[in-house]
């Protein structure tokens, strides 16, 4: 029973120094399975790096602030904060190397435990769900061009509608106010002229 309250509680750990590192942009994060080594004094290794001082600072700073947030951890030991090269952070079971990339090179501390189980840590991105698509054919292009060019209109030809909106203009002429007054206007005056024809 203590030993699977152990190995939550380790796994718990494992996966809060992973999302801090993930949150800093840590690169190439490797996990060593150091638990079926003989004469290892702790479980895991978890080795990153980062590409400055800067960041290799920030990478440490982010797994000791998200491991005292969220599990009240501090590591029983921490160095290297002085010139950000390579910085150690001791969790007991899990220990922690963040290191700048040169330095990583030369050390090759993952080398050094040959019979270590090695398990690259990726990022979990989420996948975005796919729209699916209805397959183009012929019928559902007629319908799409069908939609854009009548927008809902009744499919009358062309010179129907221009008939129509001769019609419709002539209408509105005899009924606007302007053209009675016109019409009215224009026999009045035919009669004034005829009556001075005759006078």
């Amino acid at each position: 029973m203590a030993k699977s309250k152990l190995r939550n509680s380790t796994k718990l750990l494992l996966d809060t120094i992973f999302d801090a590192m993930h949150e800093k942009k840590a690169e190439n994060i490797l996990l060593l399975d150091l638990s079926e080594i003989k004469g290892a004094n702790f479980d895991y290794f978890v080795i990153t790096h980062g590409n400055s001082t800067i960041q290799v600072n920030a990478i440490a700073e982010e797994v000791r602030r998200k491991v005292k947030t969220i599990l009240h951890m501090n590591p029983a030991h921490a160095e290297g904060f002085q010139n950000s090269e390579w910085i150690l952070l001791d969790y007991l079971d899990v220990v922690v190397h963040i290191f700048q990339q040169e330095i990583r090179e030369h050390y090759q501390l993952e080398n050094l435990w040959a019979d270590a189980v090695i398990t690259p840590i990726v990022e979990e991105i989420p996948v975005k769900k796919s729209v699916k698509k209805e397959p183009t054919t012929k019928a559902s292009i007629k319908k799409e061009i069908a939609k854009k060019t009548n927008k809902g209109t009744k499919n009358v030809s062309p010179k129907k509608e221009t008939m129509k909106k001769v019609a419709k203009s002539n209408e509105r002429k005899s009924t606007s106010p302007k053209s009675a007054a016109k019409s009215a206007a224009k026999p009045t005056a035919k009669k004034s002229a005829t009556k001075q024809a005759k006078i």
